[in-house]
């Protein structure tokens, strides 16, 4: 592979990536940078490291930020960090931008990465890569269709994506006697190719190769790129939708929600084998449930989509065990055995339409001078391919009206770390299998549900704040008696989706109003009960961040977490759930599609994933995806047959 970086940028990199983690090999991230970035496929992300790499290099620049008129990359590293703490904590969001996009990179390779030397730097972590359990005896086996440049391939259906949504509806429209086309963007992968690894992980299996992230960078998107979708990389978290949830969406227009739903909710958990008997209570997930019965709050054991679980923590890499009932061992494997036809690395360009009716569908098989241009021919289409996805393919295509892409809800999820005397070992065991709601509904409907992540050194060294090598090497090293809790914030406030002229997607979304509110709430919340558990320290994941010390003033605390503000890349947040860009509902002004699922103004289109969901679901999105997807699979049969 060709060099992506000038020399003389790749150095100013390296320095960057020294400055960051003084320990690591700071050519060989500075290059896998260079290098996934590059192969993300969006220019404007490499010619922006282009231009940050200039700008550090120029002397003046130099003297203002770091009171020498030297380029970054001849600086000694005192200077160096002091240099990026003025782009970290600028009052110019850019710079906070570009401070973020370099940190986040930087210490996620370094800490990640097994091609740039990690595992040199994991014993003084406590961290070692879990043993990888055996293969299952019946492995998934879902061969990709192979396809010829200019093809014509005639079907019943066209659905695109293969993740929660598409694969039930895939599997409802087979069971009837459908001839099924299934694009998928993402690759397929076998279980013996799940190794654990990573960055490596992230870059098969995720949007963007695990560097999505909102527009100015202020939200990080973790969202599944992979045949199977997010169901693949998730937690196995499944719950239903709550009562508050059920009649908030009554009331805009989605019926069945008050019973009906129950049963496509019970045909989904008997096929996912969705249950509590594998819910262990790690050291992570006894944090929560302990420092919320000190407190006084409630908790509950998380029913999972698991059968014959190892307990290894590769859970959100991919389950090499084959124990999590992802859509390729369940759903899409149903749609396959009965004759549905897989079409990976292909990324749908348009809906095709004649005479106000949908056609087909326009797609690019691979990428590069190796690429097929294919058709597919159906007179249904079913958009599945998440709420980033489907938005994009309905603008690309000119189809849905002025909603589209609008009403984007994240559940945005801040971090807040604590400091234990045991090991805890965040990244091994059950990843999830304890939730507190009680802080639920704290303003009306709205508020947030408390649950654990399981995260690899890369993704917590990215995460957790710098302020200087030796602070973040500090944390580093305590890095098995870390525990993290995420808030789960239901927001009122939404983003959205629109896309650049390549028709690539750009996500948009600053927290504001309630959410913001409940955000800082739920930070100080977490804190009480990370101390309630016994932390002697706790470490909100603020740029300059905020800490609290076990028997420490938790007023002061809870002051200047207020008094921070949720500026974009002041405080550090994720999504792992996006949802509403293409959302069902009774009003045509508010809405893309009808209650049924149906898009507007164009027949033959229909909406099965979470983009239809009219707004945030407040608790993880997957099996409400899979329950309305089975729902309004039946329903556009039915309309088809009238």
């Amino acid at each position: 592979m060709p060099d992506v970086l000038a020399p003389r940028e790749l150095a100013a990199l390296a320095a960057v990536v020294d400055t960051f983690v003084p320990d690591a090999d700071a050519a060989a991230v500075a290059t896998k940078i260079a290098r996934e970035i590059d192969l993300v496929g969006r220019p404007k992300l490499l010619s922006d490291l282009r231009l940050f790499l200039g700008v550090i290099e120029q002397p003046l620049i130099g003297l203002a930020l770091a009171g020498r008129p030297a380029a970054f990359s001849r600086m000694e590293r005192e200077r160096r960090e002091r240099y990026l703490l003025g782009w970290a904590d600028s009052a110019v969001p850019l710079r906070r931008t570009a401070f973020q996009a370099v940190k986040r990179a930087s210490l996620f390779y370094a800490y990640g990465a097994s091609d740039t030397g990690a595992e040199r730097l994991w014993p003084r972590l406590g961290y070692q890569r879990g043993e990888l359990l055996p293969l299952p005896d019946d492995p998934t086996a879902l061969p990709s269709r192979a396809t010829i440049d200019g093809e014509t391939i005639e079907a019943d259906a066209c659905v695109i994506g293969s993740g929660a949504g598409g694969s039930v509806a895939a599997a409802e429209l087979t069971l009837r006697g459908r001839r099924v086309v299934v694009l998928e963007q993402g690759s397929a992968w076998t279980e013996a190719e799940f190794d654990g690894r990573e960055a490596a992980s992230y870059a098969r299996l995720m949007w963007d190769r695990g560097l999505a992230t909102s527009e100015d960078l202020g939200v990080a998107i973790l969202a599944g790129s992979v045949v199977g979708g997010g169901s693949v990389v998730a937690w196995s978290t499944s719950l239903r939708l709550p009562a508050s949830i059920r009649q908030e969406w009554s009331g805009l227009g989605v019926d069945g929600l008050d019973g009906e739903i129950d049963g496509y909710y019970d045909a989904v958990e008997e096929r996912l084998d969705v249950d509590t008997d594998e819910s262990e209570i790690n050291a992570q997930n006894s944090v929560l449930a302990r420092g919320c019965e000190a407190l006084g709050l409630r908790w509950q054991v998380i029913p999972r989509n698991t059968k014959g679980c190892g307990d290894c923590g590769h859970c959100g890499l991919g389950c090499r065990h084959g124990a999590k009932r992802s859509t390729p061992r369940t759903f899409l494997r149903d749609a396959t055995e009965r004759g549905a036809e897989l079409v990976a690395e292909c990324r749908a360009e348009r809906v095709l339409v004649e005479g106000g009716r949908a056609v087909g569908v326009s797609a690019v098989v691979g990428r590069g001078a190796a690429a097929k241009r294919i058709t597919v021919r159906a007179p249904l289409v079913v958009l599945a391919a998440g709420s980033i996805g489907t938005p994009a393919l309905l603008l690309r295509s000119g189809l849905g009206g002025p909603e589209v892409g609008r009403g984007l809800h994240i559940h945005p999820v801040p971090g807040i770390a604590g400091t234990y005397e045991r090991p805890i070992r965040i990244w091994s065991g059950v990843p999830q299998s304890v939730m507190s709601d009680a802080f639920a509904e704290i303003e009306g409907r709205y508020g947030f549900r408390l649950e654990v992540p399981s995260v690899y050194p890369g993704l917590l060294a990215a995460a957790f704040p710098w302020r200087s090598a030796a602070d973040h090497a500090r944390l580093m090293s305590e890095l098995d008696h870390v525990a993290a809790i995420i808030p789960i914030v239901n927001d009122r406030e939404t983003g959205s989706v629109t896309v650049d002229r390549r028709g690539a997607p750009i996500v948009r979304y600053a927290l504001r109003g309630l959410a913001a509110r409940l955000v800082q709430r739920a930070i100080v919340e977490t804190a009480r009960i990370h101390l309630a558990a016994g932390a002697r320290e706790v470490t909100a994941l603020f740029t300059r961040p905020v800490r609290i010390a076990a028997g420490g003033d938790m007023a002061a605390f809870e002051q200047e977490v207020l008094s921070r503000g949720t500026a974009s890349n002041r405080v550090g947040l994720f999504t792992a759930h996006q949802m509403g860009t293409a959302r069902m509902g009774s009003d045509p002004r508010a809405s893309v599609a009808d209650p049924d699922g149906a898009v507007r103004g164009v027949r033959g289109v229909w909406v099965a994933d979470a983009s239809a969901f009219p707004a945030a679901s407040s608790v993880n999105p997957t099996l409400t995806i899979m329950a309305l997807a089975m729902r309004n699979a039946r329903r556009m049969l039915a309309a088809a047959a009238r």
